[in-house]
């Protein structure tokens, strides 16, 4: 699938209370596999957590417009979902992303925790000097990894709307070791190197996911 128009793209962080850590996992798992079934408009959803009590999250969604997103807020497993969740969630924040470049390889995701699947944040601040130059090389990095990593099956890279020199990106690989074979590359070392001299502050968090959806091939890349 070719996207022409820019999806509706954000991350969120989420703090949940302990005591509502099964209940949030359950009804997150129900909304997500129910929205990618039923919902055309939804590309993608992928929730996950970073420290082992599964308290702190990550949530990163893909809708094909605002409508899109409309049709999924009013659907009654979302409303479910943001029930549990209103008793669940003590913190919340989230990031609206400006997409440059989204790429998805088949076949669809439908993954639910234990999963083999490493999922990989990427957060950056970069010199505003440099940001094209780092989007550019961002982008074919991404190209490059989709065509011949076989192990890396998403690839999504996002501008923080509201600080335009932090960039996010997002990305799924089909296994820690596939993860790790990529970073000992002749070409990612030489990305690293290039690229460091144009980062001011870089921070990667390795997601446990949770669930992972999407509906397969999808490609969308600002000029």
């Amino acid at each position: 699938m070719i996207i022409e128009q820019a999806p509706l793209f954000r991350l969120f962080k989420l703090q949940i209370k302990a005591s509502e850590r099964q209940a949030f996992k359950q009804i997150g798992q129900q909304n997500l596999l129910t929205s990618i079934k039923q919902e055309p408009g939804t590309l993608a959803m992928y929730t996950g957590h970073v420290d082992d009590a599964g308290l702190e999250n990550r949530v990163l969604e893909l809708y094909r417009d605002q409508a899109s997103y409309a049709r999924h807020a009013q659907s009654s497993q979302f409303q479910a979902f943001k029930t549990v969740a209103g008793k669940a969630v003590v913190e919340q924040s989230m990031r609206p992303l400006t997409p440059l470049c989204l790429l998805q390889q088949a076949p669809a995701i439908r993954e639910i925790a234990p999963t083999n699947q490493f999922v990989a944040l990427t957060e950056m601040t970069v010199k505003a000097a440099k940001l094209s130059e780092m989007q550019t090389r961002l982008k074919g990095e991404m190209h490059q990894g989709l065509t011949t990593d076989a192990g890396l099956v998403v690839a999504y890279l996002g501008q923080d709307q509201a600080e335009p020199q932090k960039l996010v990106l997002f990305e799924v690989y089909r296994d820690a070791l596939a993860y790790q074979q990529v970073c000992q590359t002749v070409n990612f070392k030489l990305f690293q190197q290039m690229s460091q001299p144009l980062i001011v502050q870089q921070k990667i968090t390795a997601i446990k996911p949770d669930v992972l959806v999407n509906h397969g091939p999808l490609t969308f890349a600002t000029r």
